[in-house]
């Protein structure tokens, strides 16, 4: 038997299964949102936005700064062609892209060379060769397993 409060707040089989539903859907949006990768992209979206306004500012305040005066028609960014054809904008647009794209090619270059340079270092050496057989022994050992040979231990006798 149901206990009513109110005839509208009666809780029956039916409500509990759509708030058994509603709470299922809430925990997995929140494994969902809390997922490593999910929380991992946003860190990377918010990172990249930064670093593309360094790279903007980087291109209009030092870059075209450079550019503008080796450009003979002045303003070039300011140059329209008919009424509201704004190409000198849309030129500007282009050159930003490409001095944007350039930068950001040169970094990740040079994160790609000192991620090379981490990975490059070779783990130290695990086994050598037995110098009576040639069989592969582990680095610390005193005897070679496959001829008995004696042999000098290289690292810390276990």
């Amino acid at each position: 038997m149901h206990s009513v409060i109110h005839p509208n707040l009666a809780v029956g089989p039916a409500m509990q299964r759509r708030r058994q539903s509603v709470v299922g859907f809430w925990r997995d949006f929140q494994e969902f949102a809390l997922k490593g990768n999910v929380v991992d992209l946003a860190v990377a979206v918010i990172i990249g936005g930064a670093f593309g306004r360094i790279v903007t500012s980087f291109v209009e305040d030092i870059v075209m700064p450079l550019v503008n005066p080796l450009v003979p028609a002045g303003n070039w960014q300011e140059l329209t062609i008919g009424p509201g054809v704004q190409i000198g904008s849309f030129l500007s647009a282009i050159v930003n892209f490409v001095i944007i794209a350039l930068v950001l090619f040169v970094v990740i270059r040079v994160l790609q060379k000192l991620r090379r340079k981490e990975e490059a270092a070779p783990p130290p050496p695990t086994e050598r060769e037995c110098p009576y057989c040639f069989t592969k022994i582990p680095i610390a050992a005193s005897r070679c397993p496959a001829c008995t040979s004696e042999v000098v231990p290289v690292g810390p006798i276990p």
